[in-house]
């Protein structure tokens, strides 16, 4: 009480300081008339030789009283215009600052205690659990490409369009191919019709070759008989005393054996001739057989290309990316959509200080962006053995210049176990955050 007292007699004397400065007093007005009892007017004034001392008139407005000293000090300060002071500011209120020092130690402490929790929550989860953002759903795009050229005439697919292994998504006009399949088959009934003649023509010159080495081994025979014999007979004349042969028998014994070994020399030469024969006509056959082999190959060719106009899904999945209509001319390699296979899986880009504790076969939760309120289950299948940076087309270079530690990131396989991921529409590149549970 004492305090609020000093405070408003404090006040009261600034409002009476700049109320003097502001509005000085105005002095007393001067009257004609004086009055009867008044003194005249070169009379010194009473009590003069009391000391100089001025006699100040009382203001037109008399001073406000101070108010009661248990009312707290409600009216606004003065306002002092055109003397450039700031007008007094009234006392502040205990209550209220004892208010506002609570509201801010409340605030405080809050702030610390939530601090606390966040920093033990963060402990705890970072002990027990590794995430990222750096996620998305990838897989095996097959990219569906012409195997033959031609014009297609029959598109079959359309957009996101559900197919299975077998299902066709497109059709090449097929007169083309099927006169080029035509032709092949003439070609290989043709040369097949060759090969039987050259099959033939080596049979028979192996027929001949087995008669003229029986006629060689015929001549061979007699010529060694009539060699004998004439030997024989000169042998049988050169003995003394033996009269029995004569000379023109000797003679035409000789004669005999130099005709077998003539006839002998022709029929090796026949032999020859037939085996060389045999020869030729067995490459006749070799080449008739491999021009077999050839058309069938161009036959089988042509069938596999009348195949190719019959273009056909090799996975279940959806259809993706078709760039073709019909009436589009298509050429080999030209890529004519995408399919996305049912077996998506996640591809999680951790940070390699996050690596501790992850191991195959660790579940994982797993929540799409597209979907925040379906739980998927799943469980890490595999680790990349490299960081993501080591497999670029322009891999760092740090053997030289100033090196900066940057934290790499390690891909994660992970596969999706439940729900069914082919119950939503999922596809490669979405964003997924995946949290794997560690050491379990």
């Amino acid at each position: 009480m004492t305090d609020q007292i000093t405070r408003f007699e404090e006040r009261g004397a600034r409002e009476d300081h700049a109320r003097d400065r502001v509005d000085p007093p105005d002095p007393a007005p001067e009257t004609t008339a004086r009055a009867p009892d008044a003194p005249p007017a070169d009379a010194p004034p009473p009590g003069a030789g009391e000391g100089r001392r001025r006699e100040v008139p009382e203001p037109e407005h008399p001073e406000p009283a101070a108010p009661p000293a248990d009312t707290p000090a409600a009216e606004a300060p003065p306002s002092h215009e055109g003397t450039g002071e700031p007008a007094a500011q009234p006392a502040a209120d205990p209550r209220a600052r004892t208010r506002r020092r609570r509201l801010l130690l409340f605030l405080g402490l809050s702030v610390v205690l939530l601090a606390a929790a966040f920093a033990a929550y963060y402990f705890l989860y970072a002990v027990h659990y590794a995430s990222t953002d750096d996620a998305f759903i990838d897989g095996k795009i097959v990219r569906v490409s012409a195997e033959t050229s031609g014009v297609l005439f029959d598109v079959s697919v359309t957009e996101n369009q559900r197919v299975e292994p077998g299902t066709v998504l497109a059709r090449i006009d097929p007169r083309q191919a099927n006169a080029q399949r035509d032709v092949a088959a003439a070609q290989l009934s043709q040369s097949r019709a060759a090969l039987k003649v050259a099959d033939a023509q080596v049979g028979e010159a192996q027929a001949t070759l087995d008669a003229r080495r029986s006629a060689q081994n015929a001549a061979e025979v007699a010529a060694k008989n009539t060699s004998d014999t004439a030997d024989r007979y000169e042998s049988l004349a050169h003995r003394s005393g033996n009269l029995a042969i004569s000379q023109q028998d000797i003679e035409d014994a000789r004669s005999t054996a130099d005709q077998a070994a003539a006839d002998l020399a022709e029929a090796k030469g026949a032999t020859a001739e037939a085996e060389a024969a045999v020869v030729g006509a067995t490459a006749q056959q070799e080449q008739a057989a491999a021009e077999v082999k050839a058309a069938e190959a161009q036959l089988a060719d042509a069938e596999v290309t009348v195949d190719f106009l019959s273009v056909q899904s090799r996975i279940a999945g959806h259809v993706a990316q078709v760039a073709v209509n019909d009436g589009s001319y298509v050429a080999p390699g030209n890529q004519l959509m995408a399919i996305v296979p049912d077996d998506l899986y996640v591809t999680a880009n951790f940070k390699e200080t996050q690596l501790e504790g992850i191991e195959p076969g660790a579940p994982v939760d797993i929540r799409i962006d597209a979907f925040p309120d379906v739980d998927f289950k799943g469980h890490v299948d595999s680790i990349q053995h490299g960081a993501g940076q080591a497999f670029a087309i322009l891999p760092a270079q740090n053997a030289t210049g100033n090196f900066v530690k940057v934290v790499q990131r390690v891909p994660v396989k992970i596969v999706i176990d439940s729900p069914s991921i082919a119950d939503y529409p999922v596809g490669p590149g979405m964003s997924v955050v995946p949290t794997v549970h560690l050491g379990s």
